[in-house]
């Protein structure tokens, strides 16, 4: 195989490369490191890929930019429920769709269409994790429930707060602009702090009030991204637990817009777009 088909989309800005994987055999682990590269790849967050499942409509397997496998993604879960309507693996009537992740089911609903294109949907995105040893994260100390870190590196003295929404993530509430954050130097230090025995994703917020939120990522494997579901469910349930918003909290990232909803006991909801971007077939070198 020296050519693979291949389409890209985005959802708020974190882009990834989607390709069927049903009849194929590949190290996806070095595709995903090939693809990605902005200058001798396409360019993106990573690589997703659609296959078979016996308990889903279809299974997710998502490869970081440096070629590790993630649980799964957020915004990736929305832009491959419509790649897999663009393939007829599901039917475009559908309005839940069940998705095999590393992360157990996730079911993307209430779809929203233009021209006959899913350009919107929600994600059932479940409950958040604070267990420890389920995020997994190392404590210095526990608030409310939430298990929290320190985080010191010269003058920057971050509280990070832990949960799992799929993935491990970290959240930090900051005073400074977030565009101001050394986000590509600390970044990479909280990503890999000895404290995250899985490494993890690390988001910086702005609080501008009760129910809007300004947000950076970056992301475990990634880097800096424009957005990331899983971050924008973490940022909404560890705020929430902390009585800092009520039932509805709409994040800016980068790329653009997030809204999640949570009631603090069940599933959390996470509402953004989804556009697609381009198709073609990527030239393997082996």
């Amino acid at each position: 195989m020296n050519k693979i088909k291949f389409s890209k989309y985005t959802g708020a800005g974190n882009n990834y490369i989607y390709i069927d994987g049903r009849n194929i055999n590949y190290n996806w682990s070095d595709l995903s490191i090939k693809i990605s590269d902005q200058n001798f790849g396409i360019g993106s967050d990573g690589l997703i890929i659609l296959d078979k499942s016996n308990n889903a409509d279809f299974s997710m397997h998502m490869f970081n930019t440096d070629g590790s496998e993630g649980e799964m993604c957020g915004n990736g879960l929305r832009c491959l429920a419509r790649f897999a309507q663009e393939l007829n693996v599901v039917p475009k009537i559908q309005e839940k769709i069940t998705i095999d992740t590393k992360a157990g089911l996730k079911y993307v609903i209430s779809p929203k269409y233009v021209n006959n294109k899913m350009n919107r949907a929600t994600v059932d995105m479940g409950i958040p994790i604070f267990t420890e040893n389920k995020i997994p994260v190392i404590k210095d100390y526990i608030v409310s429930s939430i298990p929290v870190v320190n985080f010191n590196h010269e003058d920057i003295n971050l509280e990070l707060f832990c949960v799992n929404t799929g993935v491990p993530h970290c959240v930090a509430f900051i005073d400074t602009p977030i565009y101001e954050f050394d986000l590509e130097n600390i970044g990479p230090l909280v990503e890999k702090h000895d404290l995250f025995p899985h490494k993890v994703n690390f988001e910086i917020v702005n609080v501008i009030n009760d129910n809007i939120y300004n947000v950076r990522v970056w992301e475990r494997g990634s880097g800096i991204t424009q957005a990331c579901g899983t971050g924008a469910t973490a940022v909404t349930a560890i705020s929430k637990i902390l009585k800092m918003h009520k039932d509805k909290l709409i994040m800016n990232f980068p790329g653009g817009e997030l809204i999640c909803h949570w009631d603090g006991e069940k599933s959390i909801f996470m509402e953004g777009p989804i556009e697609f971007i381009g198709e073609g077939t990527f030239n393997i070198i082996n």
